[in-house]
């Protein structure tokens, strides 16, 4: 299988002629670092992110403290987006992520939702977990993998009759699992896959090269890929045509925890024009 990042850069190349060039100027590029818990299911999250600026943002979140943007970048400001490259996979993931923002796309549906961060936080999960259902339904059968551990997600799961597993890279759920539910090594991801009906898969997979693996095992072993894209959310509509993936539910910025509403996009492989 081609690099998902490859097969991206690819597609937005021939999607992006005939669009304005001046779209795909990478205006700015930020990096946060942030610490919250916004909802009592969530684990305390200490993560950053990078996002880059054409006329949408592009957003890879990566681990606490990595993200190093300094002058050096400067020569990237100024840039067509679709050609130019960061100086790690997250900050190419970012800048293709806002390059692909330029694109137009056609969601399954699209909501807003609004409130709180915790509010906002626990709406998305369930939105996320109603498509994973959605998917669990056709699938007929009922084990859930959960991949890249949200514990939001986890809650609206365990309100389900389903076999939940869950992996993530983290040491401290491996070792204490959440919210009752053991937790296993990400390098376990894929025999997990394989044993699902349902995969439910963070976007974050992306930056950590794992995604691919995970799109082959699912393809090999049957199993319905459902991601949740906060990292690469304009990739939603490609996950879906290009990769096969099942189902998308893509969070553009600005995301949950800022003031303001939040956008959800649903996308369905088997909706796809």
């Amino acid at each position: 299988m081609e690099k998902i990042l490859d097969t991206l850069r690819a597609v937005v190349a021939e999607r992006g002629k005939g669009l304005p060039d001046e779209d795909f100027v990478l205006r700015s590029m930020w990096g946060v670092d942030y610490r919250s818990q916004p909802t009592a299911y969530e684990r305390f999250m200490v993560y950053s992110f990078v996002m880059a600026q054409t006329v949408r943002q592009g957003c890879c979140y990566v681990d606490f403290g990595t993200v190093d943007l300094g002058e050096s970048h400067d020569a990237l400001i100024g840039r067509d987006a679709r050609e130019v490259r960061g100086r790690t996979v997250a900050e190419d993931i970012a800048i293709l992520d806002a390059a692909f923002g330029v694109l137009p796309r056609e969601p399954y549906r699209t909501l807003s939702i609004d409130g709180t961060p915790e509010r906002k936080a626990l709406a998305r999960a369930e939105v996320v977990v109603g498509e994973a259902m959605e998917q669990l339904r056709r699938s007929g059968g009922r084990r859930v993998a959960q991949v890249g551990v949200m514990g939001n997600l986890i809650h609206f799961l365990q309100k389900e009759d389903v076999s939940l597993t869950a992996s993530d890279f983290d040491p401290e759920l491996i070792e204490r699992g959440v919210l009752g539910v053991p937790v296993v090594s990400g390098d376990e991801s894929a025999r997990l896959v394989a044993e699902s009906d349902v995969a439910l898969v963070c976007g974050e997979t992306l930056a950590s090269e794992t995604l691919e693996e995970l799109v082959l095992t699912a393809r090999l072993h049957h199993t319905r890929l459902v991601v949740f894209a906060v990292s690469g959310c304009h990739f939603a509509q490609e996950y879906c045509r290009t990769l096969g993936i099942d189902a998308v539910i893509s969070e553009p910025q600005p995301q949950y925890l800022f003031q303001g509403p939040s956008t959800l996009e649903v996308h369905r492989r088997d909706a796809l024009a």
